[in-house]
């Protein structure tokens, strides 16, 4: 975990990506980030996608979003096993997340933040599961929201959501957190540049 972290310090942009996305990306789009989300696809797709991520450090699945295989213990095994690429999982789901951190897999809690309750009940999950990172939905209002949230509560902070612009961006990880996860890609070009 502790690389992850560290690759996110120097490269805090996550291309998240959708199966569809893979159409309108070129050679240059898979050098832009460090770390990857595949956030829907399905276990055939992934066979063809994951080759062209071998030279990005981390590549994470969303696996609530992902067709043809369960996110049982045995399904993480067979995807640490068969898709070594794949150095981590996202979830919503406390078990999920457990048999992810059993089997070695970076754990990212997904937290959807809609209002003031849904954020204490994600502090509680956090608490029980201990995940490597939490990416909190939206992420555009992370900024606003960081003081109902206890410093010392959450892991690291990842925030995705409806981040579009540089601007927002910026105020984003200059209020704490640690990456931004975007489909965005005009922001992936921020890992190359002084923002």
């Amino acid at each position: 975990m502790e690389g992850f972290l560290e690759t996110l310090h120097r490269s805090p942009i996550i291309g998240a990506l959708r199966a569809s996305s893979f159409h309108t990306m070129d050679e240059t789009d898979f050098s832009l980030c460090q770390v990857f989300f595949l956030l829907e696809s399905n276990i055939l797709e992934l066979k063809d996608i994951l080759p062209k991520f071998v030279k990005v450090p981390y590549f994470l699945l969303h696996i609530d979003l992902f067709g043809g295989i369960a996110s049982d213990e045995s399904g993480l095994i067979f995807i640490r096993e068969t898709f070594p690429l794949v150095k981590g999982i996202i979830s919503t789901r406390t078990r999920t997340l457990l048999l992810a951190k059993k089997a070695g897999f970076i754990s990212i809690f997904r937290l959807f933040c809609i209002d003031s309750e849904s954020l204490k009940t994600g502090l509680r999950v956090v608490k029980d599961v201990a995940p490597d990172a939490v990416e909190l939905l939206p992420g555009v209002i992370f900024p606003k929201i960081k003081s109902f949230i206890p410093e010392d509560a959450l892991p690291p902070i990842i925030c995705g959501g409806f981040i579009r612009e540089i601007d927002e961006a910026r105020e984003i990880l200059e209020s704490g957190a640690v990456g931004i996860s975007t489909s965005a890609k005009k922001l992936w070009q921020m890992n190359h540049t002084k923002w």
